[in-house]
């Protein structure tokens, strides 16, 4: 078994992945335990990077990782957001560990809308094997601050806690749009600033001081990309401009055969019925072409700045010299946004 795994997939249940990772002989050999880090990204369609079809969109660094690693072809999640980020987190389904639902208290304990005090989660558990303990991100777990992020076992935490966030500071600091928390005291996104680019920062500045430990680390990146609002950096937004002049008819396509290449569908897979409620693209007028190409630019520039923040990952891992003691997944919590008047690029690549 290699040393150096990193794993890009789509799934729920990674704590039993982890628990068996570090099992392996491989792992078990080495005299230092494997740092952990658990990338998640927020409504990722399916062929929406590199590896699994998507050409149209720059992920380098994601490209990587899976010609390294290891890529799941099928996998499973809760198919919305926080029931999924409760059973990753605590490796138990999302009704038992509380969140059946979103983060809203229905008066049930499969439905409390928070991790209850009987499901650890992977921090918790990891804290007693003698890791440092990180996050950096969305944590939509529990919105009451006795249920955030270091009241459940993470020893630094950065990010918001509910279920989506605007990307850009646009209020003002008395009352800020995008409410923040670092280490249970409140944080100001200045003026300009990218929340993507904020969560990367924090999460490398963590590994920077746990350095200073001598202790193995967990550290779970939950970004908030792709997730509405669709907002992204001018930079950024300027590599995909008329890239998306095709349309969605010639794009799924596409991807779909991009992704037989690479391996990740059968060759006897067919794809998708076109789904009757959305218009041909051949059928949009000039207006909706336009409107819809620029949501499909700026969705792709989001995808592209999270790729941006793992290649910081990897050089800051190896700047640091764990990059060949670290175990690296690569996840979404569920496939894009799929209401009937979000569907804006159908089934083989979903996006919002």
């Amino acid at each position: 078994m290699n040393q150096k795994i990193k794993f890009p997939v789509k799934a729920v249940g990674m704590a039993f992945t982890i628990i068996m990772l570090l099992g392996t002989n491989a792992w078990a050999q080495k005299k230092a335990k494997p740092n952990i880090v658990l990338v998640l990204v927020d409504d990722l369609g399916f062929s929406d990077i590199g590896p699994y079809g998507a050409a149209d969109i720059a992920t380098p660094n994601l490209d990587r990782l899976a010609a390294e690693g290891i890529r799941f072809k099928e996998f499973y999640n809760n198919s919305i957001c926080a029931p999924t980020r409760a059973s990753l987190l605590t490796g138990q389904y999302q009704h038992k560990a509380g969140v059946g639902f979103f983060n809203n208290n229905l008066g049930l304990p499969a439905y409390q809308g928070f991790l209850n005090k009987e499901s650890l989660t992977l921090a918790e558990v990891l804290k007693t094997a003698g890791y440092t303990t990180l996050m950096s991100g969305k944590w939509h777990v529990g919105d009451d601050e006795n249920q955030w992020p270091n009241q459940r076992g993470f020893d630094h935490f950065f990010g918001f806690i509910g279920g989506a966030s605007n990307y850009y500071e646009i209020g003002n600091q008395g009352k800020p749009t995008v409410p923040l928390v670092k280490d249970n005291k409140p944080f100001y996104l200045e003026p300009g600033k990218y929340l993507t680019e904020e969560i990367t920062n924090n999460a490398l500045g963590f590994l920077d001081d746990q350095q200073k430990t001598n202790k193995p680390f967990f550290l779970y990146l939950a970004y908030n990309a792709p997730h509405w609002p669709l907002q992204a950096l001018p930079a950024d937004l300027a590599k995909y401009k008329g890239k998306y002049k095709k349309g969605w008819d010639s794009l799924r396509i596409e991807r779909y055969q991009n992704a037989i290449k690479k391996g990740v569908i059968d060759a006897g897979q067919k794809i998708a019925v076109q789904d009757a409620q959305v218009k041909p693209w051949n059928k949009l007028t000039y207006d909706e072409q336009q409107y819809w190409q620029t949501r499909q630019e700026v969705y792709a520039s989001m995808i592209d700045h999270v790729d941006q923040g793992i290649g910081r990952l990897l050089a800051k891992l190896k700047a640091l010299k764990q990059d060949d003691n670290t175990i690296i997944i690569f996840i979404s919590d569920n496939g894009a946004q799929g209401e009937m008047e979000r569907v804006y690029i159908l089934r083989v690549i979903l996006v919002w």
